[in-house]
């Protein structure tokens, strides 16, 4: 988890390094208050080529830095994305999703001949084998919603999130975008197999995110939240706070913690932060 937050201001930006050595990212913004915080990090890290991007969804501090990203260089052989239903992203004009960027980033692939596709729920997006054949690598699609056509009816741009798991052996990381409370609920009392070691808290840690019962059934031992330190300490995030604290899950946040690094093997994990 990247530290893109360090201000007032939130995004995602999630770096996965492979077994192969490939990259993959999940999310690529950084907050309004934050410029160049994403692509410097990056470039710090050495990433010159990205196996894979998955934008979660078309809200700018999702997929904000996607085209800068393009621009200084960084080499990507597709991107996994969610275009919402244009009645869905209008209900969000002027202050949420913006359907004209949204066309223009979706040309600009095009013009670059970058290669974009939309994703299906149970769709495996990356699948490796150890040398043995013993560990498996992959990231799987567990939802993905236009926002009109979904199990719950119309919903907002954040319920189009992109939920994946990436699993490494018996280890597993669910990424949720910014998963809110209609589809949470749904997917909550769905029998889609939610367990996750780790989770990446969707909506930054506040209100309107998925509810209790979603956390229960992914039952993390571990969570991340990208957000400033002043949105997660603050009443917006209150429930989610407590709902870890109280079940003594540790919980990183980018805007406290720095970057946060996660190194799984194919029975464990270990977690690292910048402070």
């Amino acid at each position: 988890m990247l530290n893109v937050t360090p201000k007032e201001g939130q995004a995602d930006c999630h770096l996965i390094r492979l077994p192969n050595g490939h990259f993959v990212l999940i999310d690529i913004a950084d907050a309004w208050d934050a410029t160049g915080a994403a692509l410097g990090q990056l470039r710090r890290l050495g990433v010159t080529h990205l196996d894979l991007i998955v934008i979660s969804h078309f809200h700018w501090d999702h997929y904000g830095r996607l085209l800068d990203l393009l621009d200084s260089g960084v080499t990507v052989d597709r991107i996994a994305l969610n275009v919402p239903d244009r009645a869905c992203a209008d209900r969000e004009k002027p202050w949420g999703c913006d359907w004209n960027d949204v066309q223009h980033v979706l040309e600009e692939l095009r013009r670059r001949g970058v290669p974009f596709f939309t994703p299906a729920a149970g769709q495996r997006l990356i699948d490796l084998r150890s040398p043995d054949g013993k560990t498996i690598t992959s990231l799987d699609v567990l939802c993905c919603y236009n926002g009109i056509d979904t199990p719950v009816g119309p919903t907002d741009v954040n319920d189009t999130s992109i939920v994946a798991r990436l699993t490494h052996g018996s280890i597993r990381v669910l990424f949720t975008g910014d998963l809110n409370q209609p589809l949470g609920a749904y997917l909550a009392a769905s029998s889609v197999d939610l367990r996750a070691d780790l989770l990446k808290v969707p909506h930054h840690g506040t209100e309107g995110v998925a509810p209790d019962a979603f956390f229960d059934r992914v039952a993390p031992r571990a969570a991340l939240v990208p957000a400033p330190r002043g949105l997660w300490v603050s009443a917006r995030s209150m429930r989610i706070r407590n709902y870890f604290l109280d079940r003594k899950i540790p919980v990183y946040v980018s805007g406290v913690n720095g970057i946060v690094t996660v190194t799984i093997r194919s029975n464990g994990y270990v977690v690292e932060t910048e402070r």
